[in-house]
Order: C-alpha cells, then sequence, then structure tokens
C-alpha cells in the first residue's frame, strides 16, 4: 500500500489546501469589499461603503450588507443605501475575468438616507447664486413706479423728436434768411418802378420815343417774369419743406403717447404681466428636479457605453508596444461576446418614505455595445403612504454610443402635495399648504438634445399667499385670488440640452390671475399712465411753445415770398398800362407789327 500512496505528498496537498482555504476564508471578502469600495467611489465621486462582503465558490455566489452610495452634493446623506444584495456568478466565465450574474436581488432600498460621518472626497462645490436661479423668474414689478424718477433716467422719444426739429429749424431759418437777401425784393422793384415811370415819358416824344421805348418795354417785360419764376421756384421749395417740418411737429404731438406705452410695458404695468405666473412659481422647482437628474445621468453615461466612452480620442485608443518579457493579452474574436461586467437582471425591493416599491432592471452593464442590448427598467408601488400608485419604466439605450437615445415615462396618481414653497419673493410669498395630484411625465434623450413633456391635475388645494400686513392693492388682490383656488391644470415642456435645459411652464392659474387681479392692474396701469401723461406733458410744454415758435418765423418768411410775387406780377401789369409809349398801336410804319 505505500507504494501506490505517497504520504508526504498527500500531506502537501493537505497543508496547501488548507492554506489556501484559509486564505480564501480570512482576506477574500475583504479584498471583494475593498474592490467595490474604491471603484464606486471612483465612479461616484463620493464614499461608497460597505458594511461586509461575502463571496462563496459552491455555489458560486456574492452578498453584499449594508451598501451606502453618498449624494456628491450632500456628503452627509446617502443617495441609496441598500440593506441586501445577493446575486449568483457564473463560475465559468468569473475564470474569464468576466462577472456575469444571471440574477441580482435588491433588498432594503433606501433613498436619502442621514450619514453619520462625511462622505466627500473632495471639496464639494457650492452651488452659486447663477446656478440657483437659473430656472427661477423673479415676479413682475407690483408697485407703481416713481414717475419723476423714471423720466429723469430714461431717454424719451419726444425729447429726441424735439431736439431734432428744434435744431432742423434753426438751420432752416438761416438757410431762408440769407436766400431772401439773393431773392429779387423791395430794392430791385424800386428800380423797376423808376425805368416803368422813364417809359412813360418816351411815349410823350413822338414815333421816336416809341420806337426807343418798344425795346426798353420787351426788355424790362422778360427780366421782371424771369424774376417771378425764380420766386415762384423759391416759394414752391420753401412751402414743401414748411410743410414737412409742420408734419414733423404734428407728429410730435402724439409722441408722448408712444412713450408712455413704451414706459408701462418696461415697468410692467400690464395685465400681460402676470401672463405667466406658472413659470415664475413653478419654473425653479422643475429646473431643479432636472439639474439633479442631468447630474446622475452624467456620471452613470461613461459606463453604460463601456471602453467606448472612457478616453478614445478620434483617431482610435491608441496603441501601445508591450513591454518585453511581460506578454499581452489577446483577444479573439468571440462567438457571443459578452462584456466583462454584466447582470442580466435585478429585482429591486425600495423602503421609500411613501412605502415600499418594486421593480426590474434588466441588462446592466459597463459595456452595452459589446452586449448589444440596451438597459430597461420598470419600477411600481401601489397604495403607498402619500401616493395611491406609482409607475416608472425606461430604456437606457447606448448599444450605439454615437446614435444613444434614452426614453424615460413616469406616472403618480393621487399624490399628496404638503409644505412647497413656491415663492420666496419677500413682497409676495406664495406656499402650497397641502393638496392633491395626478402626475405624468414622458422625456427623451437623443444623443445631446433633450425633450420632455409632462402635465399634472391638482385637486383639493389649500394655498397661501401674501403677508397680512400688506397694503399694496394689486398684492392683496392676488393674494385673494390665489387662496380661493382649489383645483389647477399644468403643463411642462423642456427642452434643450442637459447642460442648457429650457424649461417652459403653463397653467389656468395664469387665467385665474389675470382675471382676478386683471381690473387691478389696469386701473393702477391707467393712473400711471395719467400721471405720465401729466409728467410728459410738463416736461414738454416749453420745448414745444419754441417750436411753435420757430414754425411762426417760417410763416413770416412765407409771407414775405407770397409779397414778393404778388409785387413782381402787379409790376408786370403796370407794364401793359395806358400810359406806355406803345397803347393804340398796333404795328410801326412799315407793316411791323409789335413783339406783345
Amino acid at each position: 500500500m505505500a507504494k501506490w500512496i505517497r504520504w508526504w505528498g498527500l500531506g502537501a496537498f493537505v497543508v496547501v489546501t488548507a492554506m489556501l482555504g484559509g486564505v480564501w476564508f480570512f482576506l477574500v471578502d475583504g479584498w471583494v469589499k475593498g474592490i467595490i469600495e474604491e471603484a464606486g467611489t471612483k465612479a461616484v465621486g463620493a464614499k461608497v461603503e460597505l458594511d461586509a462582503a461575502d463571496l462563496s465558490l459552491f455555489p458560486t455566489g456574492l452578498r453584499l450588507t449594508r451598501l451606502q452610495v453618498t449624494n456628491p452634493k450632500s456628503p452627509m446623506t446617502n443617495a441609496v443605501e441598500v440593506a441586501n444584495i445577493a446575486m449568483g456568478l457564473d463560475g465559468l466565465n468569473l475564470l474569464r475575468r468576466k462577472v456575469i450574474v444571471e440574477e441580482m436581488a435588491l433588498e432594503g432600498v433606501r433613498l436619502g438616507t442621514p450619514r453619520s460621518t462625511s462622505g466627500a472626497v473632495k471639496p464639494v462645490k457650492e452651488a452659486t447664486t447663477d446656478e440657483e436661479s437659473k430656472f427661477g423668474i423673479s415676479l413682475p414689478s407690483l408697485e407703481v413706479p416713481d414717475v419723476k424718477h423714471i423720466l429723469e433716467k430714461e431717454d424719451l422719444e419726444t425729447i429726441r423728436l424735439i431736439e431734432t426739429l428744434k435744431a432742423d429749424l434753426k438751420q432752416e431759418k438761416e438757410t431762408w434768411e440769407s436766400r431772401l437777401k439773393e431773392l429779387p425784393g423791395k430794392a430791385q422793384l424800386v428800380k423797376y418802378k423808376e425805368r416803368v415811370k422813364n417809359l412813360k415819358k418816351a411815349g410823350k416824344g413822338g414815333v421816336e420815343g416809341i420806337l426807343g421805348g418798344v425795346g426798353e418795354v420787351q426788355a424790362l417785360k422778360q427780366e421782371v417774369e424771369q424774376e417771378i419764376e425764380s420766386l415762384k421756384s423759391a416759394k414752391k421749395e420753401f412751402e414743401d419743406k414748411a410743410a414737412l417740418l409742420h408734419t414733423r411737429y404734428d407728429q410730435i404731438k402724439t409722441a408722448p403717447q408712444r412713450d408712455i406705452q413704451h414706459l408701462k410695458a418696461k415697468y410692467n404695468l400690464s395685465p400681460q404681466g402676470l401672463a405667466n405666473m406658472s413659470q415664475t412659481l413653478l419654473g425653479g422647482e422643475i429646473g431643479s428636479w432636472v439639474r439633479q437628474g442631468a447630474m446622475w445621468y452624467e456620471r452613470a453615461k461613461p459606463f453604460l457605453e463601456g471602453a467606448q466612452a472612457l478616453g478614445e480620442g478620434e483617431a482610435g485608443p491608441e496603441v501601445q508596444k508591450p513591454l518585453r518579457g511581460k506578454g499581452v493579452d489577446v483577444h479573439f474574436k468571440e462567438t457571443h461576446p459578452l462584456p466583462d461586467f454584466l447582470i442580466r437582471t435585478t429585482n429591486v425591493s425600495a423602503s421609500l418614505d411613501v412605502g415600499d416599491i418594486a421593480g426590474t432592471v434588466r441588462n446592466i452593464t459597463t459595456d452595452q455595445p459589446t452586449l448589444g442590448q440596451p438597459t430597461t427598467f420598470v419600477f411600481s408601488g401601489e397604495q403607498l403612504k402619500g401616493v395611491k400608485t406609482i409607475a416608472l419604466e425606461g430604456t437606457l439605450n447606448h448599444v450605439v454610443p454615437a446614435a444613444s437615445k434614452d426614453h424615460l415615462t413616469f406616472q403618480a396618481k393621487g399624490y399628496e402635495l404638503t409644505n412647497l414653497v413656491l415663492s420666496k419673493d419677500q413682497k409676495w410669498p406664495v406656499a402650497l399648504m397641502r393638496g392633491m395630484g395626478d402626475i405624468h411625465m414622458n422625456a427623451e434623450l437623443a444623443g445631446s438634445g433633450l425633450t420632455a413633456q409632462g402635465g399634472a391635475t391638482l385637486n383639493n388645494l389649500q394655498l397661501s399667499a401674501g403677508k397680512e400686513d400688506d397694503t399694496n392693492p394689486l398684492t392683496k388682490s392676488l393674494s385673494s385670488a390665489v387662496t380661493g383656488i382649489s383645483q389647477l391644470s399644468l403643463q411642462a415642456e423642456v427642452k434643450g440640452t442637459l447642460e442648457e435645459p429650457t424649461v417652459t411652464l403653463s397653467s389656468d392659474l395664469d387665467g385665474i390671475l389675470q382675471n382676478a387681479a386683471g381690473k387691478m392692474v389696469k386701473e393702477l396701469a391707467a393712473k400711471f399712465g395719467e400721471e405720465l401723461q401729466s409728467a410728459i406733458s410738463t416736461k414738454i410744454a416749453e420745448p414745444m411753445q419754441e417750436l411753435k415758435k420757430n414754425l411762426a418765423v417760417l410763416d413770416d418768411i412765407a409771407g414775405d415770398l407770397t409779397e414778393r410775387v404778388m409785387q413782381h406780377n402787379d409790376l408786370l401789369k403796370s407794364l401793359l398800362e395806358k400810359n406806355l409809349p406803345t397803347k393804340g398801336l398796333k404795328s410801326l410804319p412799315g407793316g411791323l407789327k409789335l413783339p406783345f
């Protein structure tokens, strides 16, 4: 028998096996625990901690106890805490360094649990004022602005038009005063009348006098006619410019109304200032939800796409020459390739503040392109605390990273709303004390393009608004309208990208407030308009009076031109009076006819 069994070899085998078993028993669980905590912390950017990890060989499986994932934005809070995680491992693939889990169960999942120590791994960046107000819209001004202060700083169109017309009137006045000096006037008429007088004397000198006077009359007549045409042309040119200046003066009379409308719109004294109250009260809250979802999505995205999303450049991964004597891993093409990590089915049992929610997640993997299938999830809960039913389902499809497409739908019926602050504005605070709502949402992220639509029907509402000592008639009217609302319908739309989303909201709240407070706003707007009208009229009264005087000067120039034309016409008629040397002659001796 001793020839068949080498007892020293058997003893050595037993010793080695016992040593390996001891190493496994005492060290492997801690090693697995450390790997999970290190990899999770690196992925999340905050501490991921395990109480214990238990790896078994027969059958191959892993059990994790109390997994804590810190919220990176709130180091003293766990984003997720799981009491127990149990999974069965594919031993054959594990030898190939592939973690393949056919089914995993998560029990006791809780959200937002407190931590005893900080889970921060690096300083937490505080949200800036701009980030916090990114989706918020400040309330419209509810105070009647001080008209005197407005007119001191505003550039009124009326004043600009007055100053421009004043300068143009001054220039035209100077231009035409200079032109009048050049045009035929009284001095020229005196000379013409003297020549006419001399012609009358020439008619008493017989035929010789007549013959000498004919040429003089003809020349004088042509000169007067030319000057009449010159004066008429100047008069027409002046009248056109004067008419344009008078038109501009008339237009200035309507400019104050345009200034009033502009200032009323600028300072929000319009019923339309209440047209977007839904956006004002709820936009910031929905925007905060979008930001939180975007943060977690950006953290998960690289792990959905695997190696193709983790640092490969446009030119492809860098090929490195293996070190001499170190060897190289060669991956041959597989018939049914599997990623390095895959959980085919995950059954989740979550214990939330509202109650227990169960769901299933399929195809959790760090390499969807290799698996060729997207990650899907379905969660639901019924008869919960504060909500009757919840349903959540979606698809994270990054099989082709360049054409990723994620989809999410959410429904909640009978959701109880309590103590929700809608407006922190000191002038007009608004809070939703309690209510009931049915909510639905459908969102899609195709590449970087985000599109989401949703809505809510809210009932049995109890809202509080305003302050007890409020003396502003408008905010008191708004508060009365808000506290009387018992039900609302809300529609929301989100477009853009995860980095720059645009939230648009509308509801029948806008119409309710406009109907309730519209009359008050119109009264305030009318009062503001009257004050503006009075103040602007006072401000422009003196400049307008000065313009009127300058226009009167133009009227004097027009009268001067008209008088000169009339005087020259009278002079022309006087050339044909009966005592001129040509009177009574039809023709000259020899049969020559007179030229006029």
